[in-house]
């Protein structure tokens, strides 16, 4: 029997829970430095910017953990933007997976549920960033349908 995936959304009891996801995704895209200059460009929250007592609880935001066997092991944060007065698009700021917990379907369940998610608020498309270089996560997205649009180009002045 596989693995059983579970998803639940996030409360103000999961803060510190939140926090160290937030925290371990950051300690991944900063491994490498040359990609520390992208992270505020990308959108990638700081983990103490997380506000955790109010995801989830107004409409036009989503905040989900996944859990296997009880634990929690990813984490996808999410809203919902105007593009344009007939646009709206779901905008994920963290789709995080614990790196032992990837390839047993948590990714997958987070953003089926996230999908889903946006439909039910109007949403006409859905954004994630991807900082350059990362392969797997880009592959993980096309899989789920995803497109690169936009490549921001960035140089560093000090």
């Amino acid at each position: 029997m596989g693995v059983q995936v579970q998803l639940r959304p996030v409360d103000e009891r999961d803060a510190a829970v939140v926090s160290e996801l937030c925290e371990h995704m950051r300690a991944e895209l900063t491994a490498e430095a040359s990609r520390r200059t992208h992270l505020r460009h990308a959108g990638v929250p700081e983990v103490e910017r997380v506000p955790v007592t109010t995801l989830g609880d107004a409409r036009g935001s989503l905040a989900l953990l996944g859990l296997l066997e009880g634990v929690p092991v990813g984490l996808v944060l999410a809203d919902t933007r105007q593009l344009d007065a007939s646009s709206l698009v779901a905008s994920i700021q963290v789709l995080y997976v614990e790196p032992l917990a990837r390839e047993v379907g948590v990714g997958e369940a987070l953003m089926d549920a996230t999908t889903k998610w946006a439909k039910s608020q109007g949403a006409t498309g859905m954004d994630i960033p991807v900082l350059p270089g990362m392969r797997a996560p880009k592959s993980f997205l096309e899989s789920s349908g995803f497109v690169a649009r936009l490549l921001v180009m960035h140089k560093h002045l000090g």
